[in-house]
């Protein structure tokens, strides 16, 4: 048996021919489109607002500058061009661990551009750090960003909440107070000359005789005071409203870093609150003149947390848990059963590293509770599910946020590519599950958020140099076996075949695990780039292989629940093209020089890599334009400027954009539009 089948069945090598993975920095051959993620827009980093929205991107935040210029042509590029800059500066000090909100990053990156450019960049800046009007915490996509957006955005609800039933207590406090007041003053105490000199006030006092006021007040028209259990009732209901623990500035804490504690604390709160909604309805009905001691007493005196409904307990402030999921003994995973399934309104942000194992399966299994409204998603996609995150802390019964923070190998991939590719290969993919949405299961459970959902999982056009270094495109699937890659607990289920190794019984792991191969002739591999983005092709042992069917297997039943299963066979992926085999030691990141593929003057677009992020077509729709795929090509070069060419270039999400050279010599500023094209050459 040869090396590559024995290494695929049993996960050992039996020679020295397959070489181990483990600390050569391999990762998936897609991600030779992603190098510094500091120069790219994308969602992160994002602000935190205390207004409405709650939360930003730092890139529609600059945007919004920009739209509020009013002014257009020259100067507007300029301030673009200005903005770019900063916002790419304020990337980098994230990236190199610095924190802060927007004003104190905005002028530290302005420090930093002054230092290499001089004091005119701050006095051209000033105009545009006067339109920044939002202030806030900027966070970046890594391993506390799930803490630190759902507990903002929980604190946003919250206080919401607490705004309307403190407004509710105060108004319920102030109006049995008046009419204690009412009553106090029909009362012969109330009619006392003292009593009366209080009611005047210190300045006006020496103009009233308050002995001869008392007098003519001594015989009342009508009834003398309330009765005194009545009086009683008011003072009580009083006591508890203005004493109550969990609205305002007493209010005790309800985030919770352990599911048992919350729960406790949960339980332990319950009289008080039967206590206060019972206040609540007490003075309600006495401030309507309705309250029936022969009925109410009884009622009432009944009225404990047995007594609670759902409604009620939805009034008060929900608990949120931040969870782990890897405890270890199963004890974490016990409790949050318990929690989901009880009367508890617990949001718990449950984070897993465990993408493969049973904390990345809690949150399909969550959904069998049918009342629990459950949301998965990867930390680089909790931006666009902000609304729904949102949604699951408005919800009135528990909730439960499963994140994959993208955190893996210690910072040799950045979190925001790891979490992505978790959601691109399915083995983490994003799903909301909303109980109040709709009465059936197939509108309530939403796929919104996971690439090309109508395929197993994404394909994508990847460009390498073959051996005589002419490009070559094809398009390969991402698969939950190329996202293993990222997981150093996983390198050893990977193994190198050398070049000579590379024979027909090789074919890519996606035909394996669409069942489209022959499993007892062919061996399942992935494409990985080394460091210097050189191509390595990796066979992999079967116990990843089943690991990566189940992953297949889930997101399969979850498509098949939001559509029928009629549209889910029609739209199956064909089986992936067969790869031809580029030589070893050519890099995958489309290096064919450009000299070769396109004038060296001339400018040109890296195609097959085109995200469709829109940025170059929206500046300018003459010059770019997208083909029948939807990805950029230059539609015509005379139809803009240098300038647009370098600023779209810069504004290019994955940097396939590349400027060329100047076609008019006397368009001005070009020294400058030149030294800024000079990384995209």
């Amino acid at each position: 048996m040869d090396e590559p089948r024995f290494f695929h069945l049993t996960g050992r090598r039996a020679g020295a021919t397959l070489a181990p993975i483990a600390d050569r920095g391999l990762r998936p051959a897609l991600f030779a489109r992603f190098g510094d993620l500091t120069r790219l827009r994308y969602d992160f980093p994002l602000v935190l607002t205390d207004g409405d929205p709650s939360v930003v991107s730092l890139s529609g935040l600059f945007d919004g500058i920009l739209d509020a210029i009013a002014s257009g042509g020259l100067e507007r590029d300029r301030a673009r061009r200005l903005l770019r800059r900063v916002e790419r500066e304020i990337r980098a000090l994230l990236a190199g661990g610095s924190d802060g909100t927007v004003d104190a990053l905005w002028d530290e990156a302005v420090a930093r551009l002054v230092t290499k450019d001089g004091e005119q960049v701050r006095r051209d800046l000033l105009p545009l750090r006067a339109a920044l009007r939002i202030a806030g915490q900027i966070v970046d996509c890594d391993a506390e960003l799930p803490a630190r957006l759902v507990t903002h955005l929980w604190h946003a609800v919250e206080a919401r909440r607490a705004e309307a039933m403190r407004r509710d207590i105060d108004g319920l406090v102030a109006r049995l107070s008046q009419l204690v007041r009412a009553d106090f003053l029909r009362s012969e105490a109330g009619r006392s000359a003292p009593a009366l000199r209080a009611g005047i006030g210190a300045r006006h006092q020496e103009l009233f005789d308050f002995d001869a006021m008392a007098r003519l007040l001594a015989k009342p028209s009508g009834p003398i005071g309330l009765p005194e259990s009545r009086r009683r009732r008011i003072a009580s209901t009083l006591t508890v409203l203005q004493a109550q623990p969990f609205f305002g500035d007493r209010a005790r804490s309800f985030s919770f870093r352990r599911v048992d504690v919350a729960l406790a604390a949960f339980r332990e709160r319950l009289p008080l609150m039967a206590d206060l909604v019972r206040a609540i309805s007490v003075a309600e009905l006495e401030l309507a003149g309705a309250y029936v001691e022969a009925t109410h007493d009884p009622y009432f005196a009944d009225f404990d947390q047995t007594a609670l409904a759902r409604e009620d307990v939805a009034r008060f402030p929900s608990y949120l848990v931040r969870a782990d999921a890897d405890d270890g003994d199963g004890t974490t995973r016990a409790l949050l059963m318990e929690a989901l399934t009880g009367r508890a309104p617990m949001k718990i942000l449950l984070e897993t590293d465990d993408v493969f194992g049973l904390g990345g399966r809690l949150a399909t299994t969550a959904l069998g509770l049918g009342d629990v409204f459950v949301l998965q998603s990867a930390s680089a996609g909790l931006y666009g599910q902000a609304l729904r995150v949102r949604a699951a802390l408005e919800y009135a019964g528990p909730a439960l946020l499963s994140v994959f923070p993208g955190v893996l190998d210690r910072g040799r991939l950045p979190p925001y590519l790891v979490a992505a590719a978790a959601t691109e290969s399915r083995a983490f993919p994003t799903f909301t599950y909303d109980p109040s949405a709709a009465p059936d299961l197939a509108h309530r459970l939403s796929l919104d958020g996971d690439p090309q959902p109508e395929r197993p999982w994404p394909v994508h056009p990847f460009t390498y140099a073959d051996d005589e270094l002419q490009q070559v495109g094809e398009r390969l699937a991402f698969t939950p076996v190329d996202f293993a890659l990222c997981d150093p607990a996983l390198a050893s289920s990977f193994a190198e075949v050398p070049r000579a190794g590379w024979t027909a019984e090789l074919v890519p792991a996606a035909d394996r695990l669409d069942g489209a191969a022959d499993r007892t002739d062919t061996v399942p591999f992935v494409w990985a780039i080394d460091a210097e983005d050189r191509l390595r092709r990796l066979v992999v042992d079967e116990r990843l292989l089943r690991l990566a069917r189940r992953t297949a297997d889930a997101w399969a039943r979850l498509s098949e629940i939001t559509e029928p299963a009629s549209v889910v066979a029609a739209t199956q992926v064909p089986d992936a093209p067969a790869v031809p085999a580029p030589a070893e030691d050519r890099p995958a990141a489309a290096e064919a020089p450009a000299s070769e593929a396109h004038g060296s003057d001339d400018p040109y677009i890296e195609t097959p890599r085109c995200t469709t992020c829109n940025e170059c077509t929206t500046l300018n729709g003459r010059m770019f334009a997208y083909n029948e795929n939807r990805q950029a090509y230059i539609a015509d070069q005379s139809a803009g400027t240098y300038s647009e060419l370098v600023e779209a270039a810069e504004g290019c999400q994955v940097a396939i954009i590349h400027p060329g050279k100047p076609r008019d010599p006397n368009e001005p500023g070009l020294d400058e539009l030149m030294a800024r094209a000079e990384p995209f050459r």
